[in-house]
């Protein structure tokens, strides 16, 4: 199957990439801007996918330019979804959208039914793309996916997890951290990008899905998990300046629509991703 992948290059999009080949299908990635709709369309047109994955996104939440999320996110979405639909309709379309819709308020394992307000740009243009695909969803099989927090080889060592396995693999005697002790879903970029392939492979599979573990890990946790397969202890001093005062003590994701309609699916674990990290950063 011909596949199109949009962010074919980024953190996930790598790992769908060789997760495509290995199943003997044939990936390429979407080289127009998303921006320009004329370009889209044209390459669209051109290479008439079976199949698309849409993972091209502002992504870096921490920033005060906004202006991207809503030009790559919402509108370059449409661009997609529109020249798809115009030439080649009724192939399946994942989405990559975000738990980030949900509402920030919310605590426990949140099901595709929570409520969602997004309190960021990123998770509100993500929102805004979900909404705005539903004036193409009688023309295309569309698949929403909400995956939670994952990680894996290639994460930048800006985000949180690849930034503690970076501090033992340095071998530093200490981390500034903010809250330790919330407990988060935290997934694999392996299984994520499994689980976007299996999707648009069911031909039942259409709707929002939530992409997570099902599994909740400290902060205080996963550094315990890495002391223990380093066998190297590592103090965490608290930065104030990394503390949300408003933090909820427990999220994360339900996946039983996930898991129904993929019964083989099966999350990599925690443990066994920090162990893949370490390995390939030591090298």
């Amino acid at each position: 199957m011909r596949v199109l992948v949009t962010g074919a290059t980024g953190f996930t999009g790598r790992h769908l990439i060789n997760v495509l080949h290995a199943r003997g299908d044939e990936p390429f990635a979407l080289l127009a801007d998303l921006r320009d709709a004329g370009g889209v369309a044209a390459e669209i047109a051109s290479l008439r996918p079976n199949a698309v994955i849409h993972l091209a996104a502002m992504a870096f939440v921490a920033t005060s330019d906004f202006d991207p999320f809503y030009a790559i996110n919402q509108v370059g979405s449409f661009h997609l979804l529109d020249a798809l639909a115009r030439h080649v309709p009724g192939i399946p379309v994942l989405l990559a959208s975000s738990a980030q819709v949900y509402f920030s308020g919310s605590s426990g394992l949140l099901d595709e039914q929570a409520e969602t307000k997004p309190s960021n740009h990123y998770g509100l243009s993500k929102f805004a793309m979900e909404l705005g695909a539903d004036f193409w969803r009688d023309k295309l099989r569309l698949i929403i996916a909400r995956p939670f927090n994952y990680t894996g080889v290639g994460q930048d060592k800006k985000y949180l997890i690849p930034k503690i396995v970076d501090h033992f693999v340095r071998g530093e005697a200490s981390i500034e951290l903010g809250n330790i002790d919330v407990r988060r879903d935290f997934g694999d970029v392996r299984s994520v990008s499994h689980a976007y392939v299996e999707l648009i492979n069911t031909p039942d599979a259409r709707g929002t899905f939530n992409v997570s573990t099902g599994m909740l890990t400290s902060v205080r946790e996963i550094v315990a998990m890495l002391a223990d397969i380093t066998d190297n202890a590592i103090s965490i001093s608290i930065n104030p300046d990394f503390v949300r005062p408003n933090d909820i003590a427990v999220l994360g994701g339900d996946n039983t629509k996930l898991r129904t309609a993929l019964p083989d699916w099966t999350p990599i674990p925690l443990a066994a991703t920090l162990r893949w990290m370490l390995e390939q950063q030591t090298d």
